[in-house]
């Protein structure tokens, strides 16, 4: 491997792969040597694709490389990362690390008895104030947190759906915006707030002609809190990402991970308010700024060279999953 870099294969060429063909590019020492793609294309931003090789699965992939991205759709995360473990690569997953607890645990313990790195990209936890959020809570300046908004109303059009047809399925995607666009303020949730204790949730398909959910309510039941999320992608034209934070101090709101609004008695609003997110995912799928993409890639090139747990690391992300998984088995219709 490169000295503080690495050489990945990026497994699955649909949109979110050319988000980290960008990311890769902008990082010194790092470059992508080669693209598994059933369609034998390569993602539309890869530049060299003349100098990458392309495999139509990982067994038949000669080029030299350390580490996969799995782009591929959430269900099928666990065989890819179980594939590459088996053949020593690192395996970097994007959101969610899969769709199911076995295949998280699967994919958990085969890159445990590999010895390889296992991150996944819930890159929220870096992006603008959310870092900044994390530290209030863990010092207690934000006071007794006893309610908490997190409102992810996005919207997609039909056009969205019937790109793939695996798009909405519970099968496949694993379900609608819970777990496929708001999947990563989920885990914000569980790693600002913790995992519940109870969920009661009412969830429904209103604009989509899908299997899944297009909106929906949770309701979370913590010892000392309670806490509501609501995702959508029914939403027209779609919305900001909001998280509203309510103590015995006073209000705190973000919106698209920057503090809009800051009451807490007897603190001044510590963010820089220098922050800027192109990317809110709330009308489309495609990201322009690939920023916290690259924060985390580092994180994760970081993380093998130093022989340390990536700062998302798979077992990290699985709360996510079990979070929205007691959300869909909790639904009161």
């Amino acid at each position: 491997m490169a000295a503080s870099g690495l050489k990945f294969v990026i497994v699955g060429t649909g949109n979110i792969s050319n988000t980290y063909v960008q990311a890769i590019s902008k990082i010194p020492d790092c470059e992508i040597t080669g693209i598994i793609s059933r369609s034998g294309k390569a993602p539309s931003s890869l530049e060299n694709a003349d100098s990458v090789i392309i495999a139509d699965s990982l067994k038949n992939m000669h080029a030299a490389y350390d580490a996969v991205i799995l782009c591929t759709p959430n269900s099928y995360h666990h065989t890819g990362a179980i594939e590459a473990a088996a053949l020593g690569k690192h395996v970097l997953v994007e959101k969610p690390l899969d769709i199911n607890l076995i295949n998280c645990n699967t994919m958990i313990a085969a890159c445990h008895k590999a010895n390889v790195k296992l991150g996944v990209a819930y890159q929220r936890r870096l992006s603008g104030d959310n870092p900044l959020i994390k530290k209030l809570i863990e010092d207690n300046v934000l006071g007794r947190i006893f309610a908490v908004d997190l409102s992810v109303k996005y919207y997609r059009d039909e056009n969205y759906y019937k790109s793939s047809p695996y798009r909405g399925t519970r099968s496949i995607d694993g379900g609608g915006p819970f777990m496929q666009q708001a999947s990563h303020y989920i885990d914000l949730y569980g790693w600002l707030f913790g995992k519940p204790d109870k969920i009661i949730s009412s969830l429904h398909t209103y604009v989509h002609h899908i299997e899944s959910e297009d909106h929906g309510t949770a309701l979370c039941f913590h010892k000392n809190m309670t806490g509501t999320i609501t995702t959508s992608t029914a939403t027209k034209p779609g919305f900001p990402a909001e998280l509203e934070i309510h103590s015995d101090k006073g209000t705190v709101i973000l919106e698209n991970d920057v503090i809009t609004f800051w009451a807490i008695d007897g603190v001044d609003n510590p963010s820089p308010r220098e922050h800027t997110n192109k990317h809110t995912g709330a009308a489309t799928p495609l990201v322009n700024d690939t920023t916290n993409h690259e924060m985390i890639i580092k994180d994760f090139v970081n993380a093998v060279h130093e022989n340390r747990e990536p700062m998302v690391s798979g077992a990290d992300a699985r709360l996510a999953t079990e979070i929205i998984l007691e959300i869909y088995k909790n639904n009161i219709e």
